[in-house]
């Protein structure tokens, strides 16, 4: 009987406290993103996405794939607030020549890859909505000698908490 009562009642408060979060970036579609409560301080999730992106004559393709952990600055049961932010990243572009059909292979690529850090705010909306902002900068491991080794990285997502 006291197990059952438990369930009772300990079972809707682990559906309240709504630990994860799937989220897209509304400044690069496609993109998703997962984000998983840890602490009442910490999270950790993944980005990933890929697109098709017209430049001139060529078309670029690009695969992303970002790991982060936040920490809330703020203790606070709804997970909002400002944060700050470490990831590591990786992006790959590649260049296709659009302006002559009978050219199917790639032209170009370029990878890079590095860790960042960064500062954001989260807004709940509802208890299960979520928009957030972040940016964030870090030092590009793949191309050390370049003229300029940072690669960034900015976001606006819209979240639904579940």
């Amino acid at each position: 009987m006291k197990f059952l009562l438990s369930l009772i009642f300990l079972f809707p408060s682990a559906i309240i406290a709504q630990k994860n979060e799937l989220k897209t970036n509304l400044l690069k579609i496609p993109e998703i993103s997962y984000e998983r409560r840890l602490t009442h301080h910490f999270s950790a999730g993944v980005h990933a996405g890929t697109g098709l992106y017209k430049l001139s004559d060529d078309t670029q393709n690009r695969i992303f794939l970002k790991t982060f952990g936040r920490w809330y600055v703020q203790k606070n049961q709804d997970f909002s607030k400002f944060f700050l932010q470490l990831s590591f990243m990786y992006n790959r572009d590649e260049h296709f020549p659009s302006s002559d059909p009978s050219v199917t292979h790639r032209v170009g690529m370029y990878d890079e890859a590095g860790l960042l850090a960064g500062i954001g705010y989260k807004f709940v909306i509802k208890e299960r909505f979520t928009v957030d902002i972040y940016g964030d900068v870090g030092a590009d491991f793949l191309h050390p000698d370049s003229l300029l080794p940072v690669i960034a990285d900015a976001g606006l997502n819209l979240g639904y908490r579940f």
